[in-house]
């Protein structure tokens, strides 16, 4: 796997992980015993801690990440994380199961033994009782989880031997994904040495097809897929795309990111355009030919239809978008320190030492 100290800071991993060579585990991370990471997962302490219990299992391409010195990331014992699922700068209890592309944000407790249904949005700093279903977004409580079902729900996202027919069963709709992010087009690290530029980052797991301009301090984080073969992709000067978002591009079109603008993690994009200080929110599905205006925000979970306008210094929340509220001005000065933050990581991994491989 790809092991990268931040600043100072060096992961430290048990030795009975089990991991793929495409994962990478970074900065202040503390991984117990008993651990499993498909291929693509990344566990990204840079800035804060993250710490992963005994006998966890994470799922392809899904995501740990902090809040950069204000929230670490907690996970106990005992939990199944699915493919692209996003656990942000908050804390997960023992046994719980977070299913395919749901996020949970940041300040969240999610008590012991709860499950998060597939495609479902933990908001910020909500608390969520022990041994309950939570699902939708925003997730809210649906029906108590006996301790067997809690069983198959582990067992179906972490694909146990001797249990398939377990993954037709009604449990396994609860968390797999109806909207699969699917495979790569492309595989890990492919075309990033092409793009590579002195003024900003691209992360080695992530992979690159097309024609990519980068501005300077933008940054394109792991396991991103950028697959714009015969099209192009303008990323302007301090913006970023956050780990496991996808990039697809049929030949001819363009993709315009404008300055200063934030793509959260594990957001799919096709053509279309993002004006100079907008947010993506994590997990957003942002259909083609969308405009997001200049400081319009699509939030966590949203799904814009193709040709949506999203309205300058406006909030478009749900599946399919439409306008919510106004940004307020602590949004905007968040989302501002936000894109500040990328920057300087940007900047503090560009100026660090080159990945190590460990088995």
């Amino acid at each position: 796997m790809i092991v990268l100290p931040y600043l100072q800071d060096f992961p430290e991993i048990a030795a009975d992980t089990v991991t793929d060579p495409t994962c990478a585990v970074i900065g202040r991370t503390v991984l117990a015993a008993g651990c499993h990471l498909e291929a693509l997962v990344v566990l990204r302490a840079d800035g804060e801690q993250i710490s992963v219990g005994p006998n966890c299992w994470f799922g392809e391409a899904s995501t740990v990440h902090i809040a950069d010195s204000v929230l670490p990331a907690r996970i106990g014992a005992h939990v199944t994380v699915g493919r692209y699922g996003l656990v942000h700068a908050c804390t997960v209890a023992d046994g719980c199961v977070i299913g395919e592309n749901a996020v949970v944000m940041d300040g969240s407790e999610v008590g012991p033994d709860a499950v998060i249904a597939a495609e479902s949005v933990v908001p910020p700093g909500k608390r969520l009782d022990p041994g309950w279903l939570y699902a939708g977004t925003p997730a809210k409580a649906v029906q108590r989880i006996d301790g067997e079902s809690l069983k198959r729900l582990h067992r179906i996202l972490r694909g146990v031997a001797g249990h398939e027919a377990e993954d037709s069963s009604v449990d396994a709709r609860i968390v797999r994904a109806s909207n699969p992010v699917g495979a790569l087009h492309r595989r890990p690290g492919a075309g990033v040495a092409e793009f590579a530029r002195a003024e900003a980052y691209i992360a080695p797991s992530a992979s690159i097809a097309g024609e990519l301009d980068l501005g300077r301090d933008s940054s394109v984080w792991f396991g991103v897929e950028i697959d714009a073969h015969q099209a192009i992709v303008d990323l302007g000067q301090g913006s970023n795309i956050q780990d496991h978002s996808r990039v697809h591009l049929a030949p001819g079109e363009r993709l315009r990111i404008g300055r200063r603008v934030t793509v959260g993690h594990n957001v799919r994009m096709a053509a279309c355009e993002i004006e100079d200080e907008a947010i993506v929110g994590m997990g957003s599905i942002i259909g083609k030919g969308t405009v997001v205006r200049a400081g319009g925000c699509v939030a966590a979970g949203a799904v814009t239809e193709p040709g949506t306008v999203v309205a300058a210094g406006y909030v478009w929340s749900g599946r399919p978008a439409r306008e919510s509220r106004i940004l307020s001005p602590q949004n905007r000065s968040l989302f501002a320190l936000g894109v500040d933050v990328y920057v300087q990581y940007a900047r503090n991994y560009r100026a660090g030492p080159r990945p190590s491989a460990d088995s």
